[in-house]
């Protein structure tokens, strides 16, 4: 199978973080996960409960934004609601990419996020203090041995999640429309490194930061874990 972003087969094995969130659901998932040990993305989970709406899903006919930004009347933002507006600003923004141009690609509001290989989670831990004693291994499930095939409903690509935590660390609002949206092209077509130059707010020099690259995979489906 590949990718439906770049011309490449997906691994053969994929490295989870299991556990990771703090939320009820987060919590619910884990606990079903250890029932099963399986994971599946919220997307699957939710089209079995509608199957009416599979064609909707595989063609990406679906609306996974929980909201939209509202007109403020005071265009005067204060440092607190520019760093609770922004993650969502970044999410959002991805959100509406991704539908107007590669609406059957796995959405962010419903996939399961993975790595392809030890050394990515390795550097994931690294920079994020994750712990890698939570790192499971799983393999797409094989739902054709149990008399169903649910592989047209498989979506998977492979971006480069450090172009979102750059967005998420920037005031996205200073940025030209532009200029974000070539960030979010960057992510969705699973580029490298983004870079963008602005104004020392210290210094007055204008200086040029880049992202880097840690590249992740967002699964729409069910993995079995490998046990060993």
């Amino acid at each position: 199978m590949k990718l439906m972003n770049l011309d490449e087969e997906i691994p053969e094995t994929f490295y989870i973080f299991v556990g990771q969130g703090k939320t009820l659901t987060s919590k619910a998932n884990l606990r079903n996960y250890d029932l099963t040990n399986k994971i599946i993305s919220s997307g699957i989970k939710s089209i079995l409960s509608y199957p009416e709406k599979i064609p909707n899903f595989i063609n990406g006919d679906i609306n996974y934004v929980p909201y939209v930004p509202a007109e403020t009347t005071l265009k005067v933002p204060s440092s607190h609601m520019l760093a609770v507006v922004n993650g969502y600003t970044t999410e959002y923004e991805l959100e509406r990419y991704r539908y107007n141009n590669f609406k059957t690609f796995p959405s962010r509001f419903s996939c399961v996020y993975a790595f392809g290989d030890l050394e990515s989670c390795e550097l994931a831990s690294k920079y994020y203090g994750w712990d890698l004693s939570k790192v499971k291994k799983f393999k797409i499930f094989d739902s054709t041995k149990y008399g169903i095939d649910l592989s047209s409903m498989v979506k998977i690509c492979k971006c480069n999640m450090e172009i979102v935590t750059y967005m998420w660390n920037h005031d996205l609002q200073y940025f030209p429309i532009e200029e974000r949206q070539k960030f979010c092209e960057a992510y969705w077509l699973g580029r490298g490194a983004v870079a963008s130059s602005m104004q020392d707010i210290d210094t007055g020099h204008e200086i040029t930061t880049n992202s880097g690259v840690l590249y992740e995979y967002l699964i729409e489906g069910i993995l079995d874990e490998i046990i060993e």
